[in-house]
């Protein structure tokens, strides 16, 4: 038997369930956020990942779906899962359809929605299903939770400005709010999140939202009542209800039940019905009419990776180093020196992506796309304009961005979003992001003070939360760089950040030896929190005087440090590389130049041929004799 899994896409969230257990996305409605193309292409990798190649037997259940025009949406849909690794049949529908035709109702009834949008489907069991509203927010959606939020919103609004009577809603928003939900894109899912304080003023008794909370359920025993006629319904029949309205406040449900005046089943876990359904398959009324079928063939293949590949450790290239250039002239280089994977920035300082435009402009994606086309990016990064998250927000960044530490942190926290977003669209499973540290000053002791580094360690989690959560949103894992001007600095302050939040680590053993650690000791303990690693040598300054020479610089207040290619400095790398295997990384480890004495390209071969000869080719065997 296949394995089966199932999706629930309404309008602000997305459930799965497969052989990987139960997870939730971000919207993949295109209606709600602009994210959704890049929150699909997760679902299904990590669907595709859970599956592990295995032909599965899938139900899509999306509120995207419009029975006039499927064909879009089912391309769409196809194209994302066959790119993802996705193989085996899927049946797409609308939201309602499993509802409808799962147990109780087997065919025969009413499915109504009640979440960020409404909508109804009849069927009669055996005639076609009928369908009333589901036209979205513009069109229909009366009773959900944008109307209710909407309604809301200008109640207090009307209330405000004396045309309308007096309610607690005006206390919760107003003006600002409808300006600023006015200000977004995709207003959609703001407005709709508005609708639990419209529930809660109504149990509260204020009347206004009593009225509004009435009005929606009217309108909702209005649609079952049209849907149950046009499908020609008599005598007795059963109404599935669910979504967010319904299952968040139960007091909305028990008065939708009395509006309805018959037999009510909460559909109070959407995908088990889903699940009920594909068990149960697709009536030969309902395809083609509002369920499809799509046979996702075998994944495209990429193009053929390097033999180097079959080694436990992938040997990857930092493009960092070309910023101030082209991105095709990095990418060239990178695919001349025959590495693995690359690290792409997005730093506003290098040059080589421009995230803003990113952002808004669909052709240049398709560029960046194209441009990269057969490169593997394993990791996307920013280190300057989200080192504006903590700081230092003084004169120590404005190179970056000249600004109030408002102003810089509202540019760093964008410029993190983007190399997620960016990362998500171009399939990388990592993003590497530096946030600064509020106050380097804790690190030293101050007499009869309770200040310490796990002051900087609690901003940082509390900073970094809604990145995390847009990462978790795109199925891609956040690195931190153990580095002196982060909260993270040394081995024990990165454990600490690894307590206190979901990343892993990208270690890079120069850091920490040029303030004074084992290059070889650092490597060990830190598990599966060790996502990848960065690959360049160390020079050390041990004279009293200042030292003669290019690319020297300090990293505290011990002596001073130059980086240097592999085998130009002092660390002992047959040692880091043994010690990453001991460990049993199998991530990318990743050359990155800043030697100032050798030029780029002959820096980063020097490199990556040391490497060649330390990384085994494939899984070694094992001492045979």
């Amino acid at each position: 038997m296949s394995p089966r899994w199932t999706i629930d896409a309404g309008g602000t969230g997305t459930a799965v369930t497969g052989p990987g257990g139960r997870r939730r996305y971000g919207s993949v409605n295109p209606a709600s956020s602009p994210d959704a193309d890049s929150v699909l292409r997760s679902v299904f990798t990590d669907l595709a990942a859970s599956l592990g190649g295995v032909p599965g037997e899938g139900w899509i259940a999306t509120a995207t779906m419009d029975p006039r025009d499927p064909g879009s949406e089912l391309e769409r849909l196809r194209r994302t899962a066959e790119r993802a690794g996705l193989r085996g049949r899927v049946v797409v529908s609308n939201d309602a359809l499993p509802w409808l035709v799962a147990p109780p109702l087997a065919g025969r009834g009413v499915a109504v929605v009640c979440g960020t949008g409404s909508g109804f489907l009849a069927g009669d069991g055996r005639s076609a299903a009928v369908r009333v509203g589901s036209c979205e927010y513009l069109g229909s959606d009366e009773g959900s939770a944008y109307d209710l939020g909407l309604s809301g919103l200008r109640a207090a609004v009307r209330a405000l400005d004396g045309r309308g009577p007096d309610t607690v809603l005006a206390k919760h928003f107003g003006v600002a709010t409808a300006r600023d939900l006015a200000r977004q894109a995709y207003p959609k899912s703001g407005v709709a999140a508005l609708a639990p304080v419209v529930c809660r003023a109504w149990l509260d008794g204020d009347l206004v939202a009593h009225d509004l909370v009435t009005g929606a359920i009217a309108e909702l025993g209005l649609g079952v009542r049209a849907a149950a006629a046009a499908a020609g319904l008599e005598g007795e029949w059963t109404v599935a209800a669910g979504g967010g309205v319904f299952l968040g406040c139960p007091e909305f449900l028990e008065l939708f039940r009395g509006e309805v005046l018959g037999e009510v089943v909460a559909v109070t876990n959407p995908n088990a019905t889903i699940a009920a359904a594909l068990a149960e398959g697709v009536p030969d009324w309902a395809l083609n009419d509002c369920a499809w079928t799509l046979t996702l063939a075998d994944p495209p293949r990429g193009a053929a990776r390097p033999a180097t590949t079959t080694g436990p450790i992938a040997l990857g290239l930092c493009l960092a180093a070309w910023g101030g250039g082209s991105l095709p002239e990095a990418v060239d280089a990178a695919r001349a020196t025959g590495v693995d994977a690359v690290d792409l920035p997005t730093d506003t300082t290098s040059g080589l992506v421009d995230a803003d435009r990113w952002a808004t402009d669909a052709a240049y994606r398709s560029e960046l796309r194209d441009t990269l086309g057969g490169l593997a990016v394993t990791c996307v990064s920013n280190s300057r304009d989200t080192q504006l998250l903590l700081g230092p927000h003084g004169p120590h960044t404005d190179p970056v961005l000249a600004g109030s530490p408002d102003e810089k942190r509202a540019h760093a926290l964008r410029h993190a979003e983007h190399a997620i977003r960016i990362a998500a669209d171009l399939g990388a499973p990592r993003v590497r992001l530096m946030f600064g540290v509020p106050d380097l000053s804790r690190w030293l002791s101050w007499w009869h003070s309770g200040v310490s580094w796990a002051d900087n360690v609690e901003a940082f989690a509390e900073a970094v939360a809604p990145v995390l959560d847009l990462a978790a949103e795109h199925g891609v894992r956040v690195l931190v760089e153990p580095h002196p001007k982060q909260v993270a600095y040394d081995p024990d302050s990165t454990r600490a950040v690894l307590d206190a939040v979901d990343v892993d680590v990208c270690l890079d053993v120069a850091n920490l030896a040029a303030v004074g650690y084992d290059p070889v000791r650092v490597v060990r303990g830190w598990g599966t929190r060790l996502g990848a690693a960065h690959a360049k040598d160390l020079q050390r300054w041990t004279g009293t005087d200042r030292p003669p020479g290019a690319g020297w610089s300090r990293y505290g207040p011990g002596p001073a440090i130059r980086f240097r290619s592999l085998g130009a400095g002092d660390l002992p790398w047959p040692g880091v590389v043994a010690a990453l295997l001991d460990e049993g990384f199998r991530g990318v480890l990743y050359v990155e130049h800043e030697d100032a004495l050798l030029p780029r390209e002959q820096s980063v071969a020097n490199s990556v041929r040391l490497l060649r000869s330390l990384l085994p080719e494939r899984e070694p065997q094992g001492r045979t004799w």
